[in-house]
């Protein structure tokens, strides 16, 4: 049995709470909420007597207040970090003092609660950190996540990801993952849900860019029924099927102003509010965003609002291109060809040619191009064997100086719109053919929206199927 200090009671949990706020009333709420969950409390008024407490008791989980008499709880989240990291560390803010909640995420935070603090959003925070894995402990994937997800890869590069997703998933922050397409931004959100807290629950992939705006709010957000024309039942959106993992907004930035300022509250309250409904409900949800595009210039552009960029990029993932870690792309051949050549054992080996010649090229694609190239490669080749001309790569851009203008073939009859729509049409139609005719992911390799591209194949008559 384990005592509780100061109150005379004892409780047979393992599990302990250090509770650290001046106010009596705050104290006794925690310590009574928890003794119904079965969970042992410690209670500080102070900074210096949290530290005397965590000098003698291991804790399961520290919940402290922001301001306290004699310092600033972001004195306790470095604290614990550095000298207590196995210990999860939440904290209470005022209302609307968002700054101090994102100050505290970037520190270390694992997550926080707003004044005056809803018990049920309290007993989800503890439940949530009382399953936290301990640190650098790989998990298995679950019902949540794909299975065999994993990073692959020996670069400096890659080892700095790994370490950085480790710590990510120790934390309800939310992550803002950067990087061109193709470079893996998904997985890296699918890897940090499947080490964290929620990887027991739902992991639900948004392509925000592939939802038309008309339908953005009753899809993130669900509707009830009589809402609008063909509503006939209730329908949960994004976040409730999401509730208690993890949502993976993918090309954030092609969110509209509207909906932007939607989710912006959403994140904020914690709660959501179903179309055609006159309440809100309360969600756990931990967001990962990604987006190719920089959301600086975005801002800058006026086309992302700036105080969501400060609520998604609370904590940043970069992904490296395939070309700045080039020593990763045999692992990753050996890999893909592998999956590949499933179906034909043995999987397919490539010459010292084909090799040298992937290893020299640039890939704009990154790690989806190399798996196209593998693919289409696979597809071609005889006798197992992949060579230089089953790889069908691209022509590396001109050096400078080398470049062909195209004054010097002559217009022939066509004006520079004809010659611009020709070269888009073509690149369309290779991006279309890269990706097996799947225009998101067409969308992705061109750089714009999934609109965007509709927009354009309908323009210069494309045809895609």
């Amino acid at each position: 049995m384990t005592s509780d200090r100061g109150n005379g009671r004892t409780r047979s949990s393992q599990l302990r709470v250090l509770v650290i706020d001046d106010e009596d009333d705050i104290r006794e709420l925690f310590d009574l909420t928890l003794a119904q969950m079965g969970v042992s409390v410690d209670c500080a008024g102070s900074i210096a007597e949290a530290k005397r407490y965590l000098e003698n008791e291991h804790y399961s989980l520290c919940l402290t207040d922001m301001r306290l008499p004699d310092g600033d709880g972001l004195e306790i989240v470095q604290l614990i970090g550095s000298r207590y990291a196995r210990t999860p560390v939440a904290v209470i803010t005022a209302f609307g003092s968002t700054n101090n909640a994102i100050a505290a995420l970037k520190a270390g935070a694992f997550d926080y609660l707003a004044k005056p603090v809803m018990l049920d959003q309290l007993r989800t925070l503890v439940k949530s950190a009382l399953k936290l894995p301990s640190p650098g402990k790989a998990q298995t994937p679950v019902s949540g996540g794909k299975a065999n997800v994993r990073l692959i890869g020996a670069s400096a590069a890659i080892e700095h990801v790994r370490e950085l997703i480790d710590k990510l998933a120790r934390s309800q922050a939310p992550v803002y993952v950067s990087g061109e397409s193709g470079c893996g931004k998904e997985l890296a959100a699918r890897l940090i849900h499947n080490q964290s807290a929620h990887r027991d629950a739902t992991f639900i992939p948004v392509n925000c860019g592939a939802i038309p705006e008309n339908l953005m709010e009753s899809e993130f957000f669900g509707y009830r029924k009589g809402a609008f024309t063909g509503a006939d039942n209730d329908r949960d959106g994004f976040f409730q099927a999401a509730n208690g993992g993890t949502l993976f907004l993918d090309e954030v930035a092609d969110l509209p102003m509207a909906m932007q300022v939607k989710l912006l509250r959403a994140i904020q309250e914690k709660k959501i509010r179903k179309v055609g409904s006159t309440s809100e409900e309360p969600v756990n949800v931990r967001i990962i965003s990604a987006t190719h595009k920089n959301l600086r210039e975005c801002i800058d552009a006026g086309m992302f609002r700036q105080d969501l960029y400060y609520r998604l990029n609370v904590i940043e993932l970069k992904m490296p291109a395939l070309r700045e870690r080039k020593e990763d792309i045999p692992l990753l051949i050996e890999s893909i060809l592998g999956r590949t050549g499933e179906n034909a054992l043995p999987p397919p080996v490539l010459t010292s040619a084909a090799m040298n010649a992937l290893l020299d090229y640039s890939f704009p694609g990154n790690v989806r191009e190399l798996e196209n190239i593998l693919e289409r490669a696979t597809a071609l080749c005889t006798n197992g064997r992949v060579d230089v001309d089953d790889l069908q790569l691209t022509a590396e851009p001109a050096e400078a100086g080398e470049e062909t203008s195209v004054l010097n073939i002559g217009f022939n009859g066509k004006t520079l719109d004809d010659h611009v729509n020709q070269l888009e049409k073509r690149l369309i139609l290779e991006a279309l053919e890269k990706t097996k005719f799947n225009r998101t992911a067409a969308a992705r390799l061109l750089g714009v929206s999934f609109r965007s591209l509709r927009y354009r194949i309908e323009r210069l008559g494309v045809e895609d199927s």
